[in-house]
């Protein structure tokens, strides 16, 4: 019952590191608030303008494409205020709390819990340079107490989750070269 709890304790520290790293990417694109929506639409209707002002980019209709210019460069000066307010929601306070939780809350939640027992007992040789770091708080020489389980397991998060970022930049990168080439 006692040696699943490192187990435990990474799977949960590790989950929490991938759903954090995962809010970063879905958050923006879950919850399209007003702000983000009214970029897309922006876009879309300064792409529909610049097709119509290369259809009047001639000397017979250079009044209207000049009309339609001037009405480009409004649009265009909206769409970077658009831009700006996105982006500060995609800071947003609730994604913010639920970052604060997964990486504070959650660790800080199993550290009160273990904090009294050791988490993994080894042979006290193998730890023996660092043995008064990682058996902290006051356990016995070849412990590793939760403090020092939680930093572990959170730095094993991190590395895996940047190589699965590493993986999926790799296999977008190959799925946008094979589209490429048909």
């Amino acid at each position: 019952d006692s040696q699943l709890i490192p187990l435990l304790v990474f799977i949960a520290l590790v989950l929490c590191k991938i759903l954090a790293s995962g809010l970063t990417y879905i958050w923006p694109r879950a919850f399209k608030p007003p702000a983000v929506q009214s970029v897309l639409d922006l876009t879309q209707e300064l792409k529909k303008m610049r097709i119509e002002h290369e259809k009047l980019n001639n000397p017979e209709q250079f009044v209207a494409a000049s009309k339609l210019k001037r009405q480009m460069d409004k649009k265009e000066m909206e769409l970077e205020k658009a831009k700006k307010q996105a982006g500060s929601v995609s800071h947003s306070h609730n994604r913010n709390f639920l970052m604060a939780i997964l990486q504070v809350v959650a660790p800080g939640v199993l550290v009160m819990l273990f904090w009294s027992s050791p988490v993994v007992q080894l042979n006290k040789e193998v730890l023996w340079p660092i043995s008064g770091i990682v058996n902290f708080p006051n356990h016995a020489a070849g412990t590793i107490g939760i403090i020092a389980w939680v930093f572990m397991c959170q730095r094993s998060g991190d590395l895996i989750c940047s190589a699965a970022e590493e993986m999926s930049s790799l296999a977008n990168a190959l799925i946008s070269g094979l589209n490429d080439n048909d």
